[in-house]
């Protein structure tokens, strides 16, 4: 079944069981005359921000009482500022939320010392799209091959040292052999790709569709040379670039990729506070049903090529819970390479 025809019969369910959630919840009442913030975790530019701007002006007609939606940008700390932000400050009452980085969950298992939050309690909405992550290159780099990646040293553009692709570079040159050094400073896929070009930087890591969003023509080109996919399995739009997996050696190695990659599935998701009275997080996951099946958002999301791969709140829940799900020997190798 089309995941167009899920959504649909999805989205009346969703109604139904919010319909008694919104008479105890003072019905329309409360998001009348409301704002809602939307934050973005990265700079402007790239998928994270496309998405979000894309649902800020859908969202609200789908909700009682058709509040104002905004997106605000709050880069910084590979997405941890915005996610701090998320759990300490806002206000837990519905009317902020977040595409929030794809990495929350990992990086509070992986220590990162920056976290103030507990993945487990935000609350999903649902998700847009998941993501595969690649490590590219520019064409006038002396990294223009797989092999000479493995065997020259390179720089390599990132938001920050304690974050998931800082984590994937330092576990390749442990596992594979590569001498990546890290340049952290740079906040968002198009910064990545400014670094490269100007040529402070020989690669960096993004989306496969942060990239696609954003610089379609220099991928058409070749001017980005993307050889390495960070996902379980390749992704049918890079069937010839090999996946990091394959890159791996031995069971450790695999192992370690295997939780580095799993992020991606999180992919473009969109997150509350948590302490969202239940009623009220029943009629946003309701309002983002309905709006994925809306044909004016299908359309103005196929017009901006943002493609969608949707999965509910609930089932967002629960890959969040099931990430924590770790073995102790698992988690030592990893943190040995996080740490």
């Amino acid at each position: 079944m089309d995941w167009w025809v899920r959504i649909a019969a999805g989205a009346l369910l969703a109604l139904a069981l919010a319909a008694p959630a919104r008479a105890q919840d003072g019905g329309s009442h409360f998001y009348r005359g409301k704002t809602i913030t939307i934050i973005i975790p990265i700079g402007p530019g790239g998928a994270y921000d496309a998405y979000a701007r894309l649902v800020s002006r859908h969202l609200g007609r789908k909700l009682p009482g058709n509040p104002t939606i905004i997106a605000r940008n709050m880069p910084g700390g590979g997405g941890v500022i915005a996610s701090n932000h998320l759990y300490n400050v806002a206000p837990q009452d519905g009317t902020t939320l977040a595409i929030i980085t794809s990495s929350f969950a990992n990086e509070q298992l992986f220590g990162n010392p920056q976290i103030r939050y507990d993945a487990r309690k935000f609350l999903a909405v649902g998700r847009l799209l998941d993501t595969t992550s690649v490590l590219f290159f520019w064409h006038t780099s002396r990294i223009k091959t797989l092999d000479d990646m493995l065997t020259k040293p390179a720089t390599m553009a990132i938001s920050s040292v304690n974050e998931i692709p800082a984590y994937r570079l330092t576990a390749m040159n442990r596992f594979v052999g590569t001498q990546f050094k890290s340049i952290p400073g740079y906040p968002s896929a198009r910064d990545y790709v400014m670094a490269v070009e100007r040529g402070e930087t020989d690669g960096g890591s993004s989306t496969f569709i942060g990239l696609s969003q954003l610089f379609s023509g220099y991928l058409r080109e070749k001017k980005l040379n993307i050889l390495v996919q960070f996902a379980l399995h390749r992704d049918s739009n890079m069937a010839d670039v090999p996946t990091v997996l394959e890159l791996a050696k031995d069971h450790d190695a695999t192992q370690v990729f295997k939780h580095l990659v799993s992020n991606d599935e999180i992919g473009r998701s969109l997150f509350s506070t948590p302490n969202v009275p239940p009623t009220r997080l029943a009629q946003l996951r309701a309002a983002f049903q309905a709006m994925l099946a809306d044909p004016e958002f299908q359309a103005e999301a196929a017009q901006l090529k943002l493609p969608l791969a949707p999965r509910t709140g609930e089932e967002m829940q629960q890959i969040v819970a099931d990430i924590f799900e770790i073995s102790p020997e698992a988690m030592a190798k990893v943190r040995e390479v996080t740490k």
